[in-house]
């Protein structure tokens, strides 16, 4: 009796152990599986916001795809050509003559034409290249030198290309396709040419005249008809230095250079009043360094002078270009008038300079005082086709 109950309570205590062993087996078994839950749950919400993971993820969005809202991508600058020659110390007018070159090899390769500073070598109260190279913010020029090339080693015969090119020759085309090719993976160019003079080939760099001097944005007044119906403006340019009347140079005989001649600037403005009646002209004279003697001679009353110094140039030389005429010789500033005016007439006096041939592109006629009649006046209120680049 004693051994059966202790083979019974040995048996029981037997099934207790078993039973403990099997609960902590058990609980083992669901840690490991909690555990797992878990993992998983934080590798699916990780994979939804990374960046990179080891292996494809197939993701679907929660809510419908919405449109891009980054900004566009900016367009690519333009390559920079630098001019680094001196240009000289010349007015803004003959300035001009030492870097038309530098303006049509920099168009022909797509690129911007910046004018290095001469300041400190010129005396002068306005500085040239912050003129011409435009006020456009002070981030609006990048020069990427990582390549930068020398347009004198691709471009030695640079005169007689540019030359051809202006007048549309087709060896100088295809010549400038090849410069274009050859120098295609340059970021810069930069150009020392310190030594050209070119007086003509305007009609070739007028557009970026305009673009960089002309007034923004031009004040064009009511087409004028035939007869007018409201006052003609008339602008004359009488070039200051050798203009000056000596006590015995004879104003009725003086040949001024650069400047009309005052017998037949006379005699014009008198047609203009009488193709202009009965609303008369509006006279507009710059003179730097006006002389008494030459504007007594004209004998008007009632016009504007324009004579603001060297300081204000360009403020009266874009008060000079808005007018329906502009009476001009082949001073460099009086063509620089001319080459940025609002459509109208320039009636010329001289021309054996060439500066202004074919410069009728943007709206404006040109008649050669030789071959000047009262009716030529007529053209100012006959439209001209305007050139669209």
């Amino acid at each position: 009796m004693a051994y059966e109950s202790l083979l019974t309570h040995l048996a029981a205590d037997g099934s207790h152990t078993r039973n403990r062993r099997r609960f902590k087996v058990l609980w083992i078994i669901g840690g490991i599986a909690l555990a797992l839950f878990a993992f998983v749950g934080i590798v699916r919400r990780s994979t939804t916001h990374a960046t990179f993971a080891p292996y494809p993820v197939a993701e679907v969005p929660a809510v419908p795809a919405q449109p891009a809202t980054l900004p566009a991508p900016l367009p690519a600058a333009p390559r920079i050509y630098l001019q680094a020659g001196d240009l000289g110390g010349e007015g803004i007018g003959s300035t001009l003559h030492h870097f038309k070159q530098s303006i049509v090899l920099s168009n022909a390769l797509h690129s911007t034409l910046l004018l290095s500073s001469n300041d400190v070598k010129y005396n002068r109260p306005y500085s040239t290249s912050e003129l011409l190279n435009g006020h456009r913010g002070s981030n609006a020029f990048s020069l990427d030198a990582y390549k930068t090339c020398r347009i004198q080693e691709h471009v030695p015969d640079r005169e007689r290309l540019v030359r051809g090119f202006c007048e549309g020759e087709e060896w100088a085309i295809e010549r400038m396709d090849q410069v274009r090719n050859d120098m295609a993976d340059c970021t810069s160019f930069v150009d020392t040419e310190a030594g050209e003079l070119t007086q003509d080939l305007n009609g070739c760099i007028m557009g970026w005249v305009r673009e960089r001097l002309a007034p923004a944005p031009l004040h064009t007044l009511v087409p004028l008809t035939a007869p007018p119906t409201r006052p003609i403006t008339v602008g004359v340019h009488i070039r200051w230095g050798d203009t000056a009347a000596a006590p015995d140079v004879d104003l009725s005989t003086h040949e001024f250079y650069g400047s009309w001649s005052l017998p037949p600037l006379m005699r014009v403005l008198a047609d203009l009043r009488a193709f202009a009646a009965p609303h008369g002209i509006a006279l507009t004279i710059a003179m730097e360094n006006a002389d008494p003697a030459v504007l007594g001679y004209l004998n008007e009353t009632g016009y504007t002078l324009l004579d603001s110094g060297p300081a204000k140039a360009l403020a009266d030389l874009r008060a000079l270009c808005q007018n329906d005429v502009l009476l001009l010789g082949e001073s460099s500033y009086g063509v620089l008038a001319h080459l940025i005016a609002t459509p109208g007439l320039t009636i010329v006096q001289g021309g054996g300079f060439h500066k202004f041939l074919n410069t009728s592109g943007f709206g404006r006629h040109v008649v050669y005082l030789d071959d000047y009649t009262p009716k030529s006046l007529e053209l100012v209120a006959e439209p001209l086709d305007v050139y669209v680049p």
